[in-house]
């Protein structure tokens, strides 16, 4: 079924949304949603052996049978047994987010956001196996989203993990350990929607061809911002892009442009709150290159946001673009700028 825009219009112009009113939670402190280094620092010290959470036990548990492919020796084996380490450096220079094992098994996690999965995972295995070839490995990619994981790589969501060690714990709450636990969890955990009222789901009974050919249009929408990008340059300048669904929540949209063969990418943006931004990936070490590149890309408009080995800058918060033409402009803007400093 085929609806004109003025129907769409109409039908989305009476959709009330709700507003979105979460529990406060001491992880939206400081952060983006999902991030993987405090995560997996975060993480790691709740289930080490230096913790003073008093639920630890069953916290390693309820998250190691949450892993379908692990067996009950496996599992048994870490309440008796377990090291942590993170950012573990192999022998090429590269960082893996997180190890955990004892004298049979050894875990390896590495943790994805809503990134594709870049890193050098053939070097994670060689390095894992003869450094560690006294131990059975199991490698595993921990994200907040689905993603596809090549053997012998198994995916482990997040949302789904937490809210089964969430089932399997205390709700007793005597330490500060437990509340700052309690939210730790809450933070990873998708939230649910309440039952929608009998208007509510009339409503969107009624509109669902309706509102399906808008999430369409929208589609077609932020394709034809990335061709009004891409109309700025010669042709094939931009060598592919590679469009993210979510981008750090479920509303805001991301579209990534590669003008090399390279991971270097500048982000379209599409902010569920109607704003427009910008991010920029140089896949240069930032112990080395980031005070050059930030003096590259703009001091005054960007922030240095931490992701490991990559230089990463985000738009500050008050210089989001209200317009899909300022958009445009800044993207090409940096692309021409991120051309130049490789050219």
């Amino acid at each position: 079924m085929t609806h004109t825009f003025d129907e769409i219009k109409n039908a989305v112009d009476k959709c009330v949304l709700r507003p979105n009113t979460p529990k406060d939670n001491l992880f939206d402190i400081g952060t983006r949603g999902f991030y993987e280094n405090p995560f997996t620092e975060v993480f790691a010290y709740i289930i080490s052996s230096k913790s003073h959470y008093r639920h630890r036990n069953e916290f390693i548990k309820s998250f190691l049978e949450s892993i379908a492919i692990l067996s009950e020796e496996v599992i048994e084996s870490f309440l008796l047994d377990i090291k942590i380490l993170t950012q573990h450096t192999t022998l090429k220079g590269n960082y893996i987010d997180l190890l955990i094992y004892n004298s049979k098994y050894i875990l390896v996690f590495e943790n994805k956001v809503e990134h594709w999965l870049a890193n050098p995972i053939d070097d994670y295995e060689m390095d894992i196996k003869s450094r560690y070839s006294h131990l059975i490995p199991h490698f595993f990619v921990l994200s907040y989203n689905p993603v596809d994981t090549p053997k012998p790589w198994t995916n482990v969501v997040i949302g789904d993990s937490f809210a089964s060690i969430k089932s399997n714990l205390s709700e007793e709450f005597k330490d500060k350990w437990d509340f700052f636990v309690e939210d730790f969890i809450n933070h990873y955990i998708p939230a649910t929607s309440k039952l929608m009222t009998k208007d509510e789901f009339e409503f969107y009974a009624n509109n669902f061809s309706k509102i399906a050919a808008a999430n369409n249009q929208v589609n077609q929408f932020i394709s034809e911002v990335v061709d009004k990008v891409k109309a700025l340059f010669p042709i094939d300048t931009i060598k592919r892009t590679a469009q993210h669904s979510a981008w750090g929540d479920d509303t805001t949209k991301a579209v990534r442009l590669y003008p090399f063969d390279t991971n270097d990418n500048v982000v379209l943006v599409f902010r569920g709150d109607g704003k427009f931004s910008v991010t920029i990936y140089y896949y240069q070490n930032p112990q080395t290159h980031l005070p050059k590149l930030h003096e590259l890309v703009g001091h005054t408009d960007y922030k240095n946001w931490k992701e490991g080995s990559v230089s990463c800058f985000t738009r500050l918060d008050d210089k989001e673009f209200d317009t899909v033409e300022k958009l445009v402009d800044e993207c090409a803007n940096q692309l021409t700028t991120m051309i130049k400093y490789y050219g």
